[in-house]
């Protein structure tokens, strides 16, 4: 991974509050700091505002490096007097050994209740292992909730996906786990509103041969 991808996540909030800092100059808070030290620095720079709805904004970002890695954070949050809220974020983080991490997250609420998130998170590590997860969801003014996520994770000792799914007051979520025999376990499990959960699972070996369930 190159660092130029965590330039701009922490650059983006950067600008918004200098920017936004320059055109309210009476209203915005502005911080920030640089500190270099035996090759590690570090930066950081946040600003309050207004937004011109009456409402206030916060953005920040911040960047940091030395001989392990680097990595960088950059946010961006508002909230209106109607009782909307705004926030956007994201991580990248990347190491000398190999190791990576790259993260996003979203959020929105609506004055009149609604609202809606989603995320996103990708990782490797210097061993050859990887993991990830995604997913999205929702309110509706009325409460109900619907939406779904992912995540997956492999390494040289075996294997992990998830998956989960919520609508109309029901929830499903699958499992697979594999270990590196090839054995595999299978899982569902589903909560239905006022009817309670349930569960069910088998294991299998590596030649889909089915076997008892460790514990």
């Amino acid at each position: 991974m190159t660092i130029a991808s965590s330039v701009r996540v922490a650059s983006l909030a950067v600008l918004c509050v200098a920017a936004l800092g320059v055109a309210h100059p009476a209203q915005a808070r502005v911080h920030g700091f640089r500190a270099r030290h035996d090759g590690q620095q570090v930066g950081h720079v946040g600003g309050t505002f207004a937004n011109g709805q009456g409402g206030l904004v916060h953005a920040r970002g911040t960047r940091a490096s030395g001989p392990n890695g680097r990595a960088a954070h950059g946010a961006y949050t508002s909230v209106n007097p109607d009782g909307s809220v705004q926030h956007r974020g994201g991580t990248e983080v990347s190491g000398v050994n190999g190791g990576s991490f790259s993260g996003r997250n979203s959020y929105t609420r609506n004055a009149d209740g609604s609202a809606s998130s989603s995320h996103s998170a990708h990782g490797t590590t210097a061993g050859g292992g990887a993991v990830s997860s995604n997913g999205s969801y929702a309110r509706s003014a009325d409460g109900s909730v619907s939406g779904s996520s992912q995540t997956s994770a492999s390494g040289v000792k075996g294997s992990y996906d998830a998956a989960t799914s919520t609508a109309d007051g029901t929830t499903h979520h699958t499992t697979t786990i594999s270990n590196a025999s090839g054995e595999t376990y299978n899982g569902q499990t589903t909560f239905t509103r006022g009817q309670g959960v349930s569960h069910s699972g088998s294991c299998t070996d590596a030649g889909g041969n089915a076997i008892p369930c460790g514990h």
